[in-house]
């Protein structure tokens, strides 16, 4: 069976995208910063211990925090046409606590026994929800096992690693305790007498060597046992370690941090990834997951999605060595097309360039943000074209410069591709805007009065309340126990739980759909103030579906698109986002006022955020960082 490496050409070149680091709300924001940089792979970890935060409760869409969505990242990178290579652990060095290990599991005694049986059940439930996207139907192209651990564990061997299977080891590789004292130069009368080394000297003895050699084939045995798993669990697409007969091998990873100002060595891939480690900065890093507030300080790509002057360094090297007709001239990179020409820059520069005989170009400024303008500065006489090169304004960084011999003629090769690219990615945030605004407009609509239960949103409470009335008769006297509750860590979310009848001490454990609050357990103002909501909802996601349908049809137009269409496609996607974003703000103000006002009950502050994800994922996903 072919698999996507047949058909690539090198370089390989993947950047890591930390999905458990970022908001949401920025996902499609600087993942279109980093293919802008100039990666054609996403390396996507999965932190096991992230998403199985309690033995066998496993959330990989979302349900308990949208950071955990890998299915939703998936479908993002496939709508933006970026491969995926997924390492599903079971360690994850990259400053995640624990290496990526479920607490629940580090902290057991027999660790070194239990730990391939439970990576095992991780890779089957992972794979439940994942094997619809592999390719080519999906982004996945290929799995890496990350088997090994970065730190010296020996401390947590087992008694069944160092006294039962390493003896066993020991008397399949010599012939007889003579042969074992000859080459340690010992004189042990049974292998039983062979202990496992508890330190290592700088000598490195023979039984060092071998306790070394013994590991090893452990280490070998449990990446087989893995792959075998993954294999067996219905994976198609290439697993490193290969299995015999089943999959190819894998290009070699080699790993490089862009906080680093070292050369890339794209050179010297032959053929392998070039896998560029931090490529975003992350403050304040999540405290579940980092080890300290700030994550990859100075990379190329601020939290914000700005970009350092690393970001044209690293894209300068890439697009040289990816891109046809490239030249390069001190800070000053440029692709020649046979109607137009790109040009991007880390900083203000004079720009002097040839063109042919009787041509007008007609220069355009990329923002950052993906707004086109015309740029004036720009000017032709003769056989030159000259003018400046302003690498910021006082909107935003410059992105490139693009010269077009005929602004009326449609786009065609790489710059068509670009600007397709950022026009895609607003498109997907227009669409889960619009998705979570529906769901939030229908669960607060108007529904049956009095008397019957509210509808479910996902599988029953285990302790439902069972009337409405006796929802309304301890909505009053919960939420006072909640205000003094939210003095105490985690308050806040029991006296939510316990409103929404859900049983306190599994809140948090449980990866199952979230109780939902509707109009129908309120009454007077604060139910009011839901269905006003709802019906602000129920206004803003046709607006909203209606501008992604709209810019949507014209990327997957062919054979392409004028400049000028794509400068009125960004026009109604920003213009319906920030049309939408006004109203949320509103209810968001409002919101904060009337429940610190006491007139709303704490509970409300679950509504507050989904409608504020939906205001940030506009900001970030659409207006990117504008306001």
């Amino acid at each position: 069976m072919s698999h996507f490496f047949d058909s690539v050409q090198s370089p390989l070149l993947a950047a890591d995208f930390d999905y458990f680091r970022i908001p949401r709300a920025r996902w499609e924001l600087l993942l279109t910063r980093v293919r802008q940089m100039g990666p054609n792979l996403i390396m996507v970890r999965v932190p096991w211990g992230f998403h199985e935060f309690s033995q066998g409760m496993i959330d990989m869409t979302g349900t308990t925090s949208a950071r955990r969505d890998v299915h939703g990242l998936l479908e993002l990178c496939q709508a933006l046409e970026l491969p995926c290579l997924l390492r599903p652990g079971p360690y994850c060095d990259q400053g995640v606590l624990g290496e990526g290990l479920p607490i629940w599991l580090s902290r057991d005694d027999e660790f070194e026994n239990v730990l391939p049986a439970a990576v095992e059940a991780w890779y089957k439930a992972l794979s439940k929800g994942l094997l619809n996207q592999q390719w080519p139907a999906g982004p996945l192209v290929a799995i890496y096992i990350d088997a090994e651990s970065s730190q010296d564990r020996s401390a947590s061997f087992s008694k069944q690693l160092t006294e039962v299977k390493w003896r066993i080891w020991l008397r399949k590789r010599y012939d007889g305790i003579e042969a074992l004292n000859a080459a340690y130069g010992t004189n042990h009368r049974t292998v039983n007498d062979v202990t496992f080394p508890a330190t290592w000297s700088k000598e490195n003895t023979g039984l060092e060597k071998d306790a070394k050699l013994f590991l090893e084939k452990v280490h070998q045995d449990r990446l087989t046992r893995y792959a075998q798993t993954l294999t067996d669990a219905g994976w198609q697409i290439p697993i490193n370690p290969s299995v015999a007969g089943i999959h190819p091998n894998l290009p070699v990873i080699q790993a490089h941090s862009l906080l680093s100002t070292a050369k890339l060595p794209i050179s010297n891939l032959e053929g392998n990834i070039l896998d560029l480690q931090h490529p975003i900065q992350v403050d304040p890093d999540p405290a579940e997951i980092g080890q300290g507030s700030v994550w990859a300080a100075g990379a190329p790509i601020r939290t914000d999605g700005s970009a350092r002057s690393r970001f044209w360094q690293v894209r300068h090297t890439l697009w040289r060595d990816t891109l046809s007709q490239v030249k390069i001239k001190g800070q000053t990179l440029s692709v020649a097309e046979d109607s137009a020409r790109l040009v991007t820059c880390g900083q203000t520069t004079s720009l002097r360039f040839d063109i042919e005989p009787d041509t007008n170009p007609v220069g355009y400024r990329l923002r950052l943000n993906g707004e086109l303008i015309v740029d004036d500065s720009l000017k032709a006489k003769g056989s030159k074209l000259s003018g400046s090169y302003l690498a910021e304004d006082d909107v935003d960084q410059t992105d490139l410069l693009l010269i077009l011999n005929d602004p009326a003629a449609p786009l065609a090769g790489f710059s068509l591709t670009y600007l397709r690219r950022l026009l895609a990615a607003q498109v997907q945030t227009l669409r889960r805007s619009a998705a979570l605004a529906e769901s939030l407009a229908g669960r607060l609509a108007v529904s049956d009065e009095a008397g019957s239960e509210p509808p479910a949103a996902g599988p029953p409470a285990r302790h439902a309340l069972t009337t409405l009335e006796e929802a309304r008769r301890g909505l009053s006297d919960a939420d006072a126990a909640l205000r003094k509750a939210m003095a105490s860590i985690g308050g806040l979310e029991i006296g939510l739980s316990t409103i929404l009848g859900q049983e306190s001490d599994e809140a948090v454990s449980q990866a199952a759909t979230p109780a939902t609050v509707r109009p129908e357990i309120f009454e007077g103002q604060t139910r009011e103030s839901l269905l006003e909501i709802g019906a602000a909802c129920a206004e803003i996601f046709p607006r909203l579906e209606a501008a992604a349908a709209a810019v949507q049809k014209l990327v997957e137009g062919a054979p392409g698109f004028t400049v000028e269409q794509y400068r009125q496609n960004y026009d109604t996607a920003v213009e319906a986002a920030r049309s939408a974003r006004q109203p949320l703000l509103d209810i968001i103000v409002n919101l904060r006022v009337e429940i610190a006002s006491e007139n709303l009950p704490l509970v409300l502050w679950r509504i507050h955020d989904q409608v504020q994800d939906i205001a940030e994922s506009l900001r970030w996903g659409v207006l990117r960082g504008q306001l």
